[in-house]
This record gives C-alpha cells, sequence and structure tokens, in this order.
C-alpha cells in the first residue's frame, strides 16, 4: 500500500488496525470484528483533516486510537516522528486534546466551569490554583464565555455554550492537535455554525491542527483542507476538499455526495443507488469491501482487495483506478 505519510508530518498512523472480540449469544460463540482495518494517515501542522463515512466505518474508534485512549490491536502512532509510546499519556495529552460530540455527557455535572476547564492543568501538575484558574478564565474569553460563566454548573448552560466550554478545556494545554469527535451534530443547526466559525477562528488564531470526525458532508466542505473516506474500517478514498467535492473517484464516495439533501423543496430524497441494507462489519465481504453495493463492480473486485494508491489526485482505493485497467462492466 502506498503510505501517505511525509517527513513534515506532525501526526502519524502507521497500519493501524483494532479488533473486537463479540460475543454472538449463548450458543453461538465469539467473532472477530475488524473495527478499523490497516489505515495510515499522515497529519500536518495547520491542517483540517475531516474523517467521514456512514455510521459503524471506524471513524470514532480511529479517533479514540488517536487519542491514545485506546491501543491499537496492531500498527503505531507518531507524533512529530516519535512513537506516542515513548511519550506517555500525560505527555501524548499535552499534545493531542478530544473535543467529544455531546456536550451534556463530556462534562462532569458537580464541577463548575472553572474547574472542569483548569482539570488538565491540574493533573499535569502546572500552576497554583489561582493560577490555574487565571488561566481558565483567560480560554473561556477566548471561546467567547464571559467571567460571570466560571463558576456556574454545565446544568445552567445551553448545549453551545457547553461546547464552548469543552473546547475550552480542549485548549487549556496549548495542544498541537485538536481531535473533534461530532462536535455539532448534537447542537441545534443555528447554533453549529457559530461553533464552527469558532474553531475556525481559533485554528487560525492558535496555529492549530485539527482531526474532524464528521458524517456531515456540509461541514465538511465547509471546514475541512483534506478528506479521509472510511468504509467498513478502510480508508477508501483520500484528497484536497476541493477536488474531492468537484471530482469524487471512489464510487462509495460519490454516493455519500449523491446523499446531501438539496435546499430544492421538488428535488425530493436523494436516492443513493446503496439500497437500504448497510454492510455486516461482522461478516464483510472478500475482495473489494464496497463491491456488493457498486454500481460499477468488475469481475475480480469479488476476490481481490485494492490497495490505497497514490496518484496525481491523491489516494483512493478502488480497481477501476489501477494502471491499464479496462473500461468497467456495470453489474445489473
Amino acid at each position: 500500500m502506498s503510505s501517505p505519510s511525509s517527513p513534515g508530518a506532525l501526526l502519524e498512523a502507521h497500519d493501524l488496525t483494532r479488533s473486537f472480540s463479540v460475543s454472538q449469544g449463548l450458543f453461538e460463540g465469539r467473532r472477530i470484528l475488524h473495527a478499523v482495518n490497516g489505515v495510515s494517515l499522515s497529519i500536518a501542522k495547520g491542517e483540517v483533516l475531516c474523517i467521514v463515512g456512514e455510521s459503524g466505518c471506524g471513524k470514532s474508534t480511529l479517533a479514540r486510537m488517536l487519542l491514545g485512549l485506546l491501543p491499537p490491536s496492531a500498527g503505531a502512532i507518531a507524533f512529530g516522528g516519535e512513537d506516542v509510546r515513548r511519550l506517555g499519556r500525560l505527555g501524548m495529552a499535552r499534545r493531542v486534546q478530544p473535543v467529544f460530540q455531546d456536550p451534556y455527557s463530556s462534562l462532569n455535572p458537580r464541577r463548575t466551569v472553572a474547574s472542569i476547564v483548569a482539570l488538565p492543568l491540574a493533573v499535569q501538575g502546572i500552576g497554583s490554583s489561582a493560577e490555574r484558574r487565571k488561566r481558565a478564565l483567560d480560554i473561556l474569553d477566548k471561546v467567547g464565555l464571559p467571567k460571570r460563566f466560571a463558576d456556574r454548573y454545565p446544568r445552567e448552560l445551553s448545549g453551545g455554550q457547553r461546547q464552548r466550554v469543552a473546547i475550552a478545556r480542549a485548549l487549556i494545554l496549548n495542544p498541537d492537535v485538536v481531535i473533534c469527535d461530532e462536535p455539532t451534530s448534537a447542537l441545534d443547526v443555528s447554533v453549529q455554525s457559530q461553533i464552527l466559525n469558532l474553531l475556525g477562528d481559533l485554528r487560525r488564531e492558535l496555529g492549530l491542527t485539527y482531526v474532524f470526525i464528521s458524517h456531515n458532508l456540509v461541514v465538511v466542505e465547509h471546514i475541512a483542507t483534506r478528506v479521509a473516506v472510511m468504509y467498513l474500517g478502510r480508508i477508501v478514498e483520500l484528497t484536497g476538499t476541493a477536488t474531492l467535492f468537484r471530482a469524487p473517484r471512489h464510487p462509495y464516495t460519490r454516493a455519500l455526495l449523491a446523499s446531501v439533501l438539496t435546499p430544492e423543496p421538488r428535488a425530493g430524497i436523494p436516492d443513493t443507488g446503496l439500497g437500504l441494507a448497510f454492510p455486516d462489519p461482522l461478516d464483510p465481504p472478500p475482495g473489494c469491501p464496497f463491491h456488493p453495493r457498486c454500481p460499477s463492480r468488475m469481475p475480480h473486485c469479488a476476490t481481490v482487495t485494492p490497495p490505497l494508491r497514490q496518484d496525481e489526485s491523491g489516494l483512493v482505493a478502488c480497481h477501476l483506478y489501477e494502471p491499464r485497467t479496462a473500461a468497467p462492466t456495470v453489474v445489473a
């Protein structure tokens, strides 16, 4: 497989795999679920890499491994060229921080806003109590929450305000990378754009790098510099945002883009051509994992897994783009 790594990468993943043993019931035994299957990524300083795909494709599992919250079954993660296992959990936490999906469950309801935001400093043993509070107030102001919120509890805040607290907590250690796992999906539509604009402003002001997990392609187009498309635990396409939205190449990417609702009232519900049944991650098909749903599949797609290949447009795992491949025969 062509590696997407580069010498100037800030955060890298090399052939990451994460498997789980899943019970099938009292008499059925256990089976292995490959949630992430051989994923390699290279994330440069200052970029926003968005990872997209259907529910269950492995996006959040990959994010948890990049955060150090879940050890990979195989593969390695490097930060600035150094294996993260040498950094340790505290060292990694100073460099990579999360913003989770649900601001209602990611904040301790028994702590005040200021103590929630200052907690990473306390864990790292940084500063006195007074110094930590001052830094918490400063970062709260930066995310748009005045000092009067410092001594409130999460239950007294709106969803958007809670997510601002979560962002402040992530930034208090001045990390290099922030991994955002669906950070706006639990918010009202009117608040989502405010949070996205805040994240964009903070990125420019603080020189942040984002890994952004999302299923909302409208959000992805707004915030991403590059996009990685996942299907059944694998990356099937990775390229620049403008290239992906202008000329998607993998049939699955084209289907995802076709699924985006438009504001045209007469357009109706878009037909992606993928059918109603999702693939079973416990029983993935042989060959290309997408071939049972692919309108452009060829006979060897059912037996040969396409490698992730690099070309002038980016990375793509599809037999359609192999050198000297004949024109595809559409299978009904």
